[in-house]
């Protein structure tokens, strides 16, 4: 594009410079060594010149296309602008989001009523969101869908309300526990758990056993509906109300007071027998009538102890002076009578004996009730009690055959025992 004249300085009206006057507006930097010539071993006494050439590029037909296009629709002051780069970092947005439905390309009925189909299987797996519809069933079974075949992400962007108004179909489901646990977020959002009110627990309540120890520990224990709330769930285990009763004993310095164990029902089996042995033995004798009945994450060596609490003279006495009144007063700690303690209640305080409490009792111990007090039992426990002994025998009698058998000789045996000798005989002969 130049031409090296001479060793001095060179000027611009000394290079051959040809001018391109079809060229486009858009111009490149061209920088180009120039070889000395022979026999110059140093280039000390050149001077280089950068000299600007126009290039011509393609258009882009897309592009042109789209000013055109732009220009009929918005006249000739449109400008069509791109984005250099679409994803970027102060912007978060989910390009496979989609909403999974068997609405779509589907319109059978059937007398009168629209059918539910599950979703297609090609779901982008954590980036799924629910629609809800007027189409109840449908918005059930697509949910039915995320849950199944979606992520905790998928489970993350369900709607709170939805998902609190169907804990109890959730609670139904065969899924990964993960996904269970996940609804307590969905639910909570971005409310503190401090705050969450009693009604909304109460609404969780099928899927509140998926909770975290240490989750239910946030929540504000001051507030006696929620401490009853959690004393009062079934299937809370052992380790989740021993991390509520180590926050709610800090909490409330009077927790020992009855009461306040009236309020902590199943707690008190969070709470260490070194701090029960503490109490006076007649706050045992104030506690309330259903209290017992909720202890279902006591362990055998807890019930043992709250029952020799209620058996001291200060509390209820020994069984043979139980009423009717205090046999349904001990709840599940009756399944922890010993079989002559059983015995020795008065036959007309059997009727206190309720099915709840016959259903743990071991078969054990209703060996050794006697027959004036099966007179005095209930319906349902008497049906109870009816189902485990005849269950006890029929277990008994196949015990009892599968040992018979297993004494008894083979056949084969037999046979082949009595042809050696017989064989043995006739060479002794």
């Amino acid at each position: 594009m130049f031409t090296l004249t001479g060793y001095e300085n060179i000027t611009e009206s000394q290079c051959g410079i040809t001018v391109s006057y079809q060229a486009a507006p858009i111009l490149d930097v061209i920088k180009k060594k120039v070889k000395p010539a022979e026999g110059v071993g140093s280039t000390a006494g050149f001077s280089f010149v950068t000299v600007i050439s126009a290039t011509t590029r393609p258009t882009d037909p897309l592009l042109k296309f789209e000013n055109i296009f732009q220009e009929l629709l918005y006249g000739n002051k449109a400008e069509v602008t791109r984005k250099v780069n679409p994803q970027s970092e102060d912007e978060d947005v989910d390009y496979l989001a989609h909403w999974p439905t068997g609405q779509v390309m589907r319109s059978e009925m059937f007398q009168d009523r629209g059918s539910v189909h599950l979703p297609f299987l090609h779901m982008h797996r954590g980036h799924s969101l629910l629609k809800v519809t007027s189409d109840y069933m449908q918005t059930a079974v697509d949910a039915f869908a995320i849950f199944i075949s979606g992520d905790i992400n998928d489970v993350l962007r369900l709607p709170g309300s939805y998902v609190l108004q169907s804990a109890r179909t959730i609670a139904m489901m065969r899924v990964a526990r993960e996904k269970l646990a996940a609804t307590w977020e969905v639910v909570k959002g971005s409310t503190p758990t401090d705050e969450v009110p009693y009604e909304t627990l109460e609404k969780f309540r099928p899927l509140f056993k998926y909770i975290t120890g240490r989750e239910m520990a946030r929540l504000n224990l001051s507030d006696d509906k929620i401490l009853s709330f959690i004393g009062t769930h079934p299937d809370l285990n052992r380790h989740q109300v021993g991390v509520v009763a180590s926050k709610y004993i800090q909490v409330n310095p009077r927790w020992s007071e009855a009461k306040y164990l009236n309020l902590m029902n199943n707690l008190m089996c969070g709470v260490p027998m070194t701090f029960m042995r503490r109490i006076p033995e007649n706050t045992y004798l104030q506690l309330t009538h259903q209290i017992f009945y909720h202890i279902r994450a006591c362990d055998p060596l807890q019930r043992r102890f709250y029952l020799a609490m209620m058996m001291r003279t200060q509390a209820l006495g020994k069984s043979y002076s139980w009423s009717a009144r205090e046999v349904s007063r001990l709840g599940l700690l009756l399944p922890e009578v010993s079989g002559a303690d059983l015995s020795a209640i008065n036959p007309e305080a059997m009727s206190g004996l309720t099915a709840q409490v016959m259903l743990e009792m071991p078969i054990h111990s209703l060996r050794s009730i006697t027959e004036m007090q099966i007179r005095n039992l209930e319906t349902k426990p008497l049906n109870i009690l009816a189902r485990k002994l005849i269950a006890y025998q029929a277990q008994q009698l196949a015990a009892s055959d599968t040992a018979v058998r297993l004494c008894r000789p083979d056949t084969t045996v037999v046979l082949i025992f009595s042809s050696l000798v017989c064989l043995s005989v006739i060479n002794f002969t």
